[in-house]
């Protein structure tokens, strides 16, 4: 049985990325002791450009999908709507469904703290960014 590309394709990319987060783990975990961004902002020399460039459309998606998952029960997507479809399934005695309902459910419910750290992360990252630029300009005068 053959598989496709585009499978194929997204494997590899999990193993190369898994790869390259192992290989840069070690260092990182190795550092714990001060604040990494301050010490490597002015040894950066031009790195992290593609990074800040890109925060301002990464805090937006992860704003959107906060606001979704937080939204009412009309929302899709929300983690209201979500527990309004597992109650419903347990009413009409619909055990396999709600079962898999309620898995998805608490699937969203962790991934509401992940997202609300990492856009603390991202605020972090961002700070970063506008001291490593301020330093940029503030050394040429």
């Amino acid at each position: 049985m053959q598989r496709p590309k585009s499978a194929v394709a997204g494997v590899l990319a999990a193993f190369a990325l898994t790869g390259s987060l192992l290989a840069t783990a070690g260092p990182a975990n190795a550092a714990d002791d001060g604040p990494a961004p301050a010490a490597t902002a002015s040894q950066s020399g031009g790195k992290g450009k593609g990074l800040c460039s890109r925060v301002p459309r990464i805090e937006e998606r992860i704003n959107k999908a906060l606001d979704r998952l937080n939204g009412d029960a009309h929302t899709r997507g929300s983690i209201a709507r979500m527990a309004e479809r597992v109650k419903k399934a347990h009413a009409k005695n619909h055990d396999a469904v709600a079962t898999f309902l309620q898995d998805r459910l608490t699937h969203r419910k962790e991934l509401k703290p992940t997202l609300t750290r990492k856009l603390r992360d991202l605020k972090a990252v961002s700070a970063w960014c506008a001291k490593k630029d301020d330093a940029k300009g503030g050394s040429g005068s």
